[in-house]
């Protein structure tokens, strides 16, 4: 028995290094694809082949930025604290190219040889052409993913609940996902969501994951839990994490400093909120330990209205089923780059927006922050608010 799982481990470990090493081999492809154009490009401009000392320059750079990302991850802990954030930004930046750099030069390769084969136009003339108009399009995309990701807007959603609420006939929530704290989305950042959600005066902020980036250093250098604390919802604040929550192994100390910010953060739990609803709280798929829905809904009273956070979307039908009258949720993105949209669309039954199942609501946020590159060139930075009617009571 002992011998199966060794030779399984060894089994495992092995398919790990290969995919590693597959997954390797093609990055370095890609990115030398990349890279040679670029290093035409300029000598085409400037009519001449560089010595030496300019193409190793060149490389270097080229190498430096490609890599910046996943050095700044790797040698986080061993980094002067100002070379990490100067290799994290441009490495997070530089991801953004990649992506993007990918699809446009192929297009670009493909148009560059249909106009060489049928046209007169000399190779130097494309080159310069075809070239100048890559790097502006890929400009323009981070330009406007940058401000995408920073021009906050509203999206408001009116929903009627088919249960009495004995405290209100309607309740304000404020919905915010996937804020992703960090060295790129950082505590100026949070100020101006608490700014602009303390504007709108809510019965209730709802925060459905994705507090942290992973890390939870940036969180205490720049004492986030202070700016968490203006909050001043009339009821409270409650928060599920989400799955780049578990990521850092920070989830504790993050509940910790959220407690302390007054921010009720629920880990498979469910609160009676002032004896007229439920709020109930997931952990996230990401947890090894989660609570099956029915049983996180046992001993609650069906006839008062149900909401739940719940990280990712996911399996819609079980809490529609179960016969929660709310659900909110983020994890998507909704892409957060074109035409990403288009897969998180076939992914969820509901990647953004909202939807109802029956007598259930589901509301899903694209998001707040930013994972990995701060730009959204697919939507842009958003802050949901939605107002809750409840049916008349009978009393």
């Amino acid at each position: 028995m002992q011998i199966k799982k060794v030779m399984k481990g060894l089994f495992m470990n092995r398919r790990v290094i290969i995919n590693l090493v597959i997954v390797t081999f093609f990055f370095l492809l890609i990115n030398f694809y990349l890279g040679i154009h670029g290093w035409i490009y300029i000598n085409t401009i400037l009519k001449h082949e560089l010595h030496t000392v300019s193409k190793l320059i060149y490389w270097s750079i080229f190498w430096l930025f490609t890599f910046a990302y996943i050095l700044s991850r790797v040698l986080k802990k061993h980094l002067p604290r100002p070379i990490f954030k100067f290799l994290h930004h441009i490495g997070a930046y530089w991801l953004a190219v990649i992506y993007y750099l990918i699809f446009i030069l192929l297009i670009s390769d493909l148009i560059g040889w249909l106009l060489l084969t049928f046209t007169p136009l000399s190779s130097e003339k494309l080159i310069i052409s075809l070239g100048t108009i890559v790097l502006l399009s890929i400009v323009f995309l981070i330009v406007k993913g940058r401000r995408n990701a920073l021009n906050t807007q509203f999206i408001h959603y009116d929903i009627h609940v088919e249960k009495s609420n004995l405290h209100s006939k309607a309740l304000s929530i404020v919905l915010v996902s996937d804020l992703h704290l960090s060295t790129l989305v950082t505590n100026k950042r949070l100020a101006f969501l608490i700014d602009e959600i303390n504007k709108l005066s809510p019965d209730l902020v709802l925060i459905a994951g994705d507090i942290i980036d992973e890390d939870i250093t940036p969180f205490v250098e720049e004492n986030m839990v202070e700016t968490f604390k203006k909050l001043k919802p009339s009821i409270g604040t409650y928060a599920v994490p989400g799955n780049h929550d578990y990521y850092g192994g920070h989830l504790d100390l993050l509940v910790d400093h959220l407690n302390d910010a007054g921010i009720h953060i629920f880990l498979d739990e469910k609160e009676l909120v002032e004896n007229s609803f439920y709020i109930v709280g997931r952990k996230d798929l990401a947890s090894k330990n989660r609570l099956e829905l029915h049983d996180l809904l046992k001993d609650i009273d069906h006839t008062k209205p149900i909401i739940l956070l719940d990280h990712q979307p996911y399996r819609l039908d079980i809490p529609t089923n179960l016969g929660v009258d709310l659900q909110v949720s983020g994890h998507t993105h909704r892409g957060q780059f074109k035409p990403n949209h288009l897969i998180t669309r076939k992914l969820y039954e509901l990647d953004w927006g909202y939807l109802q199942k029956n007598l259930s609501h589901f509301v899903v946020s694209s998001g707040f922050g930013t994972w990995g590159p701060p730009i959204r060139t697919g939507n842009p930075s958003e802050i949901v608010t939605i107002n809750v009617t409840f049916q008349e009571s009978s009393n």
